[in-house]
């Protein structure tokens, strides 16, 4: 037997026990979504006024949401961020490191940006950021992988290459190819 039933209606516990075919968590996955999105909104409206602490404890009872903690990146690098869930973790960690970064909190700063990359790795100017946060900790190895890596990304980013250029001077790898 089919049912049509609108699409805002609520259900009662009696249409859940008459339908096994429907599950909660195919009902609470739209909610789930509407809540972390919520709750990011509120972080990035408090980062906007200048509320670095209430943003920075938003952020992170994001990360703790279901959502977020159910979402895991493909092992295919092509596919990118297609799930809300990771979506939401990318730009939370990328916030979170900005605003650490902004605070001179450069050691937290990089733990944040290394959590957003390892979810997307196709992102230049994340690579650059790393890159620029690595040369102010004095960490030079790291700097290189990342300008690298933000030039694998797109071959055109000047700002990489010439960060690259400094690095690989400071490093002494005159021959690199």
């Amino acid at each position: 037997m089919i049912r049509i039933a609108a699409l805002n209606a609520a259900s009662t516990a009696a249409d859940e026990s008459q339908d096994p075919l429907r599950s909660s968590k195919s009902q609470t996955k739209e909610a789930q979504e509407a809540e972390a999105f919520a709750l990011y909104h509120k972080a990035l409206d408090l980062q906007k006024h200048d509320k670095f602490e209430e943003s920075a404890k938003a952020y992170h009872e994001l990360l703790k949401t279901p959502l977020l903690k159910e979402a895991m990146p493909s092992e295919d690098q092509r596919v990118g961020l297609k799930h809300p869930g990771l979506m939401l973790k990318y730009s939370t960690f990328k916030n979170l490191a900005s605003m650490a970064a902004s605070r001179d909190d450069l050691g937290k700063a990089m733990e944040f940006y290394l959590e957003a990359v390892m979810l997307d790795s196709t992102d230049v100017n994340m690579w650059y950021k790393i890159g620029q946060v690595a040369v102010r900790l004095v960490r030079i190895p790291l700097a290189r992988h990342a300008f690298e890596e933000g030039l694998h990304c797109n071959q055109d980013h000047w700002p990489c290459l010439d960060n690259l250029i400094t690095v690989l001077y400071a490093l002494s790898d005159y021959t690199c190819e």
